[in-house]
């Protein structure tokens, strides 16, 4: 059974937890753990920390899975924007739609849905005013 975005960053949250509470059991009995105590405490912290940031990845890449008919918006988005910068000569107008464009990029790349919407709005609507 797949599970939601918001089951997967509840599931993020609780490894995450799970490991801060393990590296305070280790730092509390320091004194009381061999180092090879220490060292498997210390790597099945960070096997919990690990599977936080993948749960959290997975949220994630759910959360764009939920995307797909915006997705149609972002290549509409991107397809009128190379059609204005194709028309248009001012480099004014140029900069000001490479910087959305920038902008959406770096939405994209760090897979955060809200700034991406916002991002390829913040596109569409440039092209749109350059346009007119």
């Amino acid at each position: 059974m797949p599970i939601t975005k918001d089951q997967a960053r509840e599931l993020a949250r609780a490894f995450l937890a799970m490991s801060h509470t393990l590296g305070e059991f280790r730092f509390d009995n320091w004194d009381d753990l061999t180092p090879a105590q220490r060292k498997s405490v210390e790597d099945a912290e960070w096997s919990l920390i690990n599977l936080s940031s993948d749960l959290t990845t997975a949220a994630v890449g759910i959360a764009l899975d939920d995307m797909q008919p915006d997705l149609k918006a972002l290549q509409d988005a991107t397809a009128k924007a190379q059609a204005v910068i194709a028309d248009i000569q001012r480099v004014k107008d140029v900069l000001a739609l490479a910087t959305k464009a920038i902008a959406l990029g770096g939405a994209l790349i760090s897979r955060n849905p809200g700034a991406i919407g916002e991002a390829a709005k913040g596109l569409f609507d440039a092209a749109k005013s350059i346009q007119s």
